[in-house]
């Protein structure tokens, strides 16, 4: 196996892993916040800032190194296999008459996905700085408590 096809592998199995761990504290956290609610603890404990960053520092090292081996492919311009793509595996030339070829997306293209993608996650942090799941959990847990009378 070339170095370029293992380095692709381990990337992607690091991106599924933290996606599993991601999903995994999620369930974990609503169930251990279901289960103090059960035994009449407090209804927003398990949307605490200090239970989901305690459950998220659990993903950060496989996602810290994730990002790093993505920085680091991007650096270096090892990409996917894509057939017909640029540097990537080439169907036989049958195939080509018969399925269209993807095209690379331009500069201008990347720089913009870039630019949205950085937007985005400046946005979310933000977001999460100031207060904005807590909220969205109150709003919601007024609103659930006004539809069936309790207020």
């Amino acid at each position: 196996m070339k170095k370029r096809r293992v380095f692709l592998v381990v990337q992607s199995l690091l991106c599924v892993l933290t996606a599993g761990l991601l999903a995994l504290s999620a369930v974990c956290l609503y169930l251990d916040g279901a289960a103090k609610q059960a035994q009449g603890g407090l209804f927003d404990y398990m949307f605490t800032r200090e239970r989901a960053g305690g459950w998220l520092l659990a993903v950060l090292p496989v996602f810290s190194c994730a990002l790093a081996m993505s920085i680091v492919g991007w650096i270096l311009g090892i990409r996917g296999e894509i057939p017909g793509a640029r540097g990537g595996w080439r169907p036989d030339p049958g195939a080509l008459r018969t399925k269209a070829v993807p095209q690379r997306a331009g500069k201008k293209a990347m720089a913009l996905r870039a630019a949205v993608l950085a937007a985005a996650l400046i946005l979310l942090v933000l977001g999460i700085l100031s207060g904005g799941p807590k909220d969205v959990q109150a709003k919601g847990a007024a609103v659930c408590t006004e539809c069936i009378g309790l207020e």
